[in-house]
């Protein structure tokens, strides 16, 4: 018998074989799997839209529901993820790997819109994510205060229950591409390993470096603007 994993893979059963004796007498039981979740990725960035100045105008619902999340050098997008275990049972989270879904040359049409009213600050459990890097590179955060002091992120691994959840952030400071990506989890249970992969529903999560010929505008500045005759 397989039993599926977060993950999507068939893997084998504890209960095959010998074990099926033990499930009849109460005596086996499967070990707790990790529970992983992450909305699109989220920020207060630039975003670009594959539309004209006036379509935005005439039809603000594009504006609503979002476009590609562009890094700057003081705000970044991120993915937000919620770990947890089914169980009371820790399982532990050895670490994490970001690969490139698919890659491609910026866009020459659209126009980039500037992000306002941002705020933040300083996650302790915070990575920052270099998909310009081969192998893509993911670090603890490590930020500066403005008193000098240095702040590093605590890094891997981390222990998860039922009722002691995670929340990891990864912030994708450096791209110079349109990049969609995936996160891999990786943990123990029981002794035995598994892995939990994060991909948008299998869209990705899409970011892009800031495309230089396009028009900018703020996003006050475009519904400001009366629409083009």
């Amino acid at each position: 018998m397989d039993r599926r994993t977060d993950d999507g893979l068939d893997r084998p059963s504890r209960l095959d074989g010998a074990g099926r004796l033990g499930m009849a007498e109460g005596e086996l039981s499967e070990p707790p799997e990790l529970t992983a979740f992450a909305s699109d990725i989220q920020g207060c960035t630039p975003q670009y839209f594959d539309a004209q100045l006036n379509e935005l105008q005439e039809h603000p619902e594009q504006m609503a529901r979002g476009g590609v999340m562009i890094p700057t050098a003081d705000e970044w997008p991120a993915v937000v993820v919620t770990l947890q275990s089914k169980t009371s049972q820790a399982i532990v989270v050895t670490g994490a790997k970001v690969s490139v879904l698919s890659t491609r040359h910026l866009p020459k049409q659209g126009v980039v819109v500037r992000a306002s009213d941002c705020g933040g600050g300083m996650d302790d459990r915070a990575f920052d994510v270099d998909l310009r890097s081969n192998p893509v590179s993911l670090k603890p955060t490590v930020e500066r205060t403005a008193q000098g002091k240095v702040i590093q992120s605590r890094d891997f691994p981390y222990k998860v229950s039922s009722n002691d959840p995670e929340y990891l952030v990864f912030n994708v400071k450096n791209v110079d591409r349109d990049v969609r990506f995936a996160i891999t989890l990786a943990w123990v249970s029981e002794g035995e390993p598994g892995s939990t992969r994060l991909d948008n529903g299998g869209r990705g999560y899409r970011v892009m470096a800031l495309p230089k010929s396009l028009p900018r505008y703020d996003k006050g500045e475009i519904f400001g603007r009366k629409k083009a005759p």
